[in-house]
């Protein structure tokens, strides 16, 4: 016989049940609030924070003041946009000890002395449509954040979606409280610069790293280049370099600095005399008189007078009939999977590099030997292939019609290289200013003694391809969503990072700006797939209806009354 339950006992078993589950819940509140872990299932993270966003806010040099401006009647999905904004911005403050410190301000209707507040955060109001109730309504609400360091502020005044927060939160962060790089474009030999204007400079590139507290320049490659510039990009190149320009590039390199060489092989030309109005006119590919042989080589890189085909290309713009159209062409190559061995390549799956240039490596560099580490950074596919003869660009032409010949790929377009760099004037004379030459090695007025070899801090990328960072591509991507040309933008920010040794945001970065293209099929198959979807599905359909039938059938014969 079982014994009666004594209520007392019961009693007390159930308050400290209570007890101890409260007690609980407190003890896993306070862990959590020291020990922040998320559970993130997203392939790239994407709702956990960076390392390089913890370390920004972790290293901070002193407090700063975030405020997270919303409207309190805010409807989905930017109520849901409100909270992830709100959950990202916490976390940064859980992983600053205490040097970021957020503040929520709900701002409700007719709140004027909020909303002056907002204001002054640079924060603005929106309209935002939304539909509910089967119908479409605009409300104009707030939903921003402000950010105060030292008083100086800078906001991001609207948030429309999620994509990308972390890498403008960051670059703010960034912007506001490290002391910023400088970074220089070279504009004496007619490359392209952040002042060409969209569509033949790097204008976006350049404010893509302001936004990401770079400070840029230019210089021409007279003087010397100055100590606080820490990175000089060559990008486009179309004129033959002078001797001193090259020795100005070869000097900065040997003071540890970092160089980036972005110059063609080849360029397409049309033919003088050939041109007629209203006719589209071939283009012939012609050798890149650069004039930059002997200073790479002496590096041990090689840029190849060619121009690379490939099976796995993308869209690009060519004119035809007088009319700007996007088409698939074998010159607009995809490089890609990228290699993870390196930093610029860390989460970037391809980049597009159109009429690019094939690389080789020579001398001790071709052995793996001497003082610098070379990385290939970037290779087209095995369906690439070097026209033989001169190349004539073609853009109706269709790749099966093309002759592709023996000389097949892959072929190298992008390396990188790090450490002890020998100088290409090492043995020679330096050059002066003014074009003379005289004995680097003696001391003379207004001549800087000449550095024959690199500290092991020097850096150097070289890609044999200039149009894919220019403003004319990545305007492509950003206006008519191909998205592998604004990768080509992280790519080359990535490229940045690296030569400015300031690699903190490069993983940040990939998350807001990344792209999943298609992996490439040969026509047969895409024929196959379609044929599959069109008469496969309908002939699956049909042979199901038929067993099943068969089925009910020998069901009914052999069933009895």
């Amino acid at each position: 016989m079982s014994q009666p339950l004594h209520k007392g006992k019961t009693g007390a078993n159930a308050v400290g049940f209570v007890i101890l589950t409260i007690a609980a819940l407190g003890a896993a509140n306070f862990v959590g609030t020291r020990f922040f872990k998320r559970l993130d299932l997203t392939t790239e993270k994407v709702y956990t924070l960076s390392q390089g966003s913890k370390d920004l806010v972790k290293n901070l040099p002193d407090r700063l003041n975030v405020k997270l401006f919303m409207s309190e009647d805010l409807k989905p999905p930017f109520k849901q946009h409100a909270q992830f904004v709100r959950d990202l911005l916490s976390e940064y403050e859980t992983y600053s000890d205490g040097k970021l410190k957020l503040e929520v301000i709900k701002i409700g209707e007719g709140d004027s002395k909020k909303e002056e507040e907002a204001q002054k955060y640079k924060v603005q109001k929106s309209n935002r449509g939304v539909v509910s109730a089967n119908k479409f309504e605009i409300g104009s609400t707030y939903l921003g954040v402000g950010l105060d360091y030292h008083g100086e502020i800078e906001s991001i005044p609207i948030i429309e979606n999620d994509a990308g927060l972390e890498f403008e939160i960051s670059g703010l962060i960034k912007q506001m409280t490290v002391k910023k790089r400088k970074i220089a474009f070279a504009n004496s030999e007619g490359e392209l610069t952040p002042g060409g204007g969209h569509g033949s400079g790097l204008q976006i590139l350049s404010e893509q790293l302001k936004k990401t507290g770079y400070e840029t320049t230019t210089v021409e490659l007279k003087a010397t280049i100055p100590q606080d510039v820490d990175a000089v990009f060559v990008i486009g190149a179309k004129q033959p370099f002078s001797d001193r320009a090259k020795y100005v590039l070869d000097q900065f390199l040997m003071r540890g600095k970092s160089l980036g060489i972005f110059v063609d092989g080849q360029t397409l030309q049309t033919p003088r005399g050939m041109m007629m109005p209203g006719m589209d006119m071939p283009q012939i590919a012609q050798n890149n008189e650069a004039n930059l042989d002997d200073l790479l080589s002496a590096y041990g890189v090689k840029i190849k007078q060619d121009i690379i085909l490939d099976m796995q290309n993308y869209i690009g713009p060519v004119m035809v009939g007088g009319q700007m159209l996007g088409v698939n062409h074998p010159v607009f190559l995809i490089a890609g999977p990228l290699p993870q061995v390196h930093q610029i390549n860390t989460g970037l799956k391809a980049a597009i590099f159109p009429y690019a240039s094939s690389l080789e490596l020579i001398g001790e560099a071709k052995e793996g030997k001497g003082n610098v580490t070379w990385t290939k950074l970037a290779e087209t596919s095995k369906e690439s292939w070097r026209p033989q003869g001169p190349f004539v660009f073609m853009p109706t032409q269709r790749p099966r019609d093309m002759t592709i010949g023996t000389d097949k790929g892959p072929f190298p377009v992008a390396y990188a290289g790090s450490g002890k760099f020998k100088s290409a004037f090492a043995g020679k004379q330096a050059v002066k200013e003014d074009g003379s030459k005289v004995d680097g090695n003696v001391s003379q007025p207004g001549v800087d003694p000449m550095i024959s070899e690199s500290p092991a801090s020097s850096r150097l990328v070289v890609i044999a391809d200039s149009d894919f960072i220019s403003d004319q591509y990545v305007n492509l991507g950003l206006r008519s969503g191909l998205q592998l040309y604004v990768a080509n933008l992280a790519y080359a920010l990535n490229i940045v990072d690296w030569l400015a040794q300031d690699e903190a945001l490069a993983q940040v970065r990939n998350k807001g700006m990344q792209s999943r293209p298609l992996d490439q099929v040969k026509e047969g198959t895409v024929t196959l797939i379609k044929a599959g979807n069109i008469v496969g599905l309908p002939l699956l359909l049909l042979l199901i209806g038929l067993i099943r039938w068969r089925i009910r059938s020998s069901a009914r014969s052999t069933a009895k009354l």
